[in-house]
């Protein structure tokens, strides 16, 4: 779970005076362009062999520095087992690798600082969460995002309780529903409520011990779908801590996935995003001198302190430099542009600053950014 302090992590491994390698690429789950993953990350290496010799590092340390991506070229495990993007970090003292559930641009970056900007999406829109519907008939469980949903039930689960009955002998008991509704209270000939009660908690007692299993592993939200009654049960037995307090209530053996994952959405946004959304809204009622979407100014103004919340659209690049000394923002057309040793990838390097002085940082599409710019801002003063 990339979260805002795993990047403030990797800030801080950051060498100003030495080379800060990050890569970063689109990888694939399925079909055939999953071989050819391992050929651009081999490509993406090339470049920077080249680009860190054009830059006067010696053969054996530009070796020795690349040991530990190049040893990925060749392990099929890792590239059938990839998610949807791929950012790799590197310099001389440390090396971090994360799998991300969205594409990334294929690039190399090397600057005395990292490019951070395609992890942003994790603390804003693009992170994961997973939804558990709890269902007599049909359970399962969704690994999300806010346009995605895929069927991650562990395989060692009964998905109802009738497959659950056929399989433990002890539990035998005739069951018929109550209602039209797949969600209604069983019963079973000769046996009472508490009996009824019990059979479910065994269920859904095998259920929980899979599913937290699984979900310890990544750590990920979760959100319960069900009835009252089916929700309160598996929240009695639930062991995992990240559970919401809110819920999707309903008959989720209705819904599909589809409609599930939307719901789940709106929870996740409610309760992990409800400070970028107030600040979106700030900025739609605030006047022109506490917003901007000017680069200069939010570059000038992230400087002195005075951003309280940046925000920049995904997969936008903004070249140049800012010049200390008098205190202005100098643009290049491209990497290739610009005072050698001070260009940056500006947008990254203002999300930086940003950080440093306590400010919140949002990547966002840029169909939903502030006015569809390519960078906002809310100022402090």
């Amino acid at each position: 779970m990339i979260s805002k302090q795993t990047i403030q992590d990797l800030v801080g491994k950051t060498e100003p005076n030495e080379f800060n390698i990050s890569i970063t690429m689109p990888t694939h789950k399925t079909g055939e362009e999953v071989q050819q993953d391992p050929i651009r990350f081999k490509n993406l290496l090339k470049n920077v062999e080249e680009e860190l010799e054009s830059k006067g590092m010696k053969e054996d340390e530009i070796k020795e520095l690349l040991k530990k991506p190049s040893q990925i070229l060749d392990d099929l495990h890792f590239w059938n087992h990839a998610d949807e993007g791929l950012a790799v970090y590197m310099n001389r003292s440390s090396y971090e690798l994360y799998k991300l559930p969205y594409p990334l641009q294929e690039r190399t970056y090397i600057n005395n600082q990292f490019l951070i900007t395609p992890l942003l999406p994790m603390i804003s829109l693009s992170g994961t969460y997973k939804i558990l519907a709890v269902s007599q008939k049909n359970i399962r469980m969704l690994h999300c995002r806010r346009d995605y949903a895929a069927d991650v039930t562990p395989d060692d689960i009964f998905r109802s309780i009738e497959e659950f009955i056929e399989e433990k002998p002890e539990v035998q008991i005739q069951l018929h529903t109550g209602s039209s509704r797949e969600e209604g209270m069983f019963f079973g000939h000769g046996g009472s409520e508490e009996d009824k009660k019990v059979i479910v908690h065994k269920y859904l007692r095998g259920v929980e011990e899979s599913v937290t299993r699984q979900l310890n592993q990544t750590m990920e939200p979760m959100i319960l779908a069900g009835t009252e009654e089916m929700v309160s049960m598996y929240r009695s037995i639930n062991k995992y801590q990240r559970v919401l307090d809110k819920a999707i209530l309903g008959f989720p053996g209705e819904m599909k996935d589809k409609e599930l994952q939307e719901a789940g959405w709106e929870i996740i946004k409610e309760h992990f995003l409800s400070e970028m959304y107030n600040a979106i809204d700030q900025f739609k009622e605030q006047n022109s001198e506490r917003v901007s979407n000017n680069l200069s100014d939010i570059v000038e103004s992230t400087v002195m302190g005075k951003t309280d919340t940046l925000f920049i659209a995904m997969n936008e690049t903004n070249w140049g430099y800012y010049d200390e000394n008098n205190h202005t923002v100098h643009f290049a057309g491209s990497s290739s542009n610009g005072r050698e040793g001070k260009k940056q990838e500006l947008l990254n390097w203002t999300a930086l600053k940003a950080f440093e002085q306590g400010g919140k940082v949002f990547v966002l599409p840029k169909k939903e950014m502030p006015h569809a710019t390519t960078i906002a801002a809310l100022f402090r003063f």
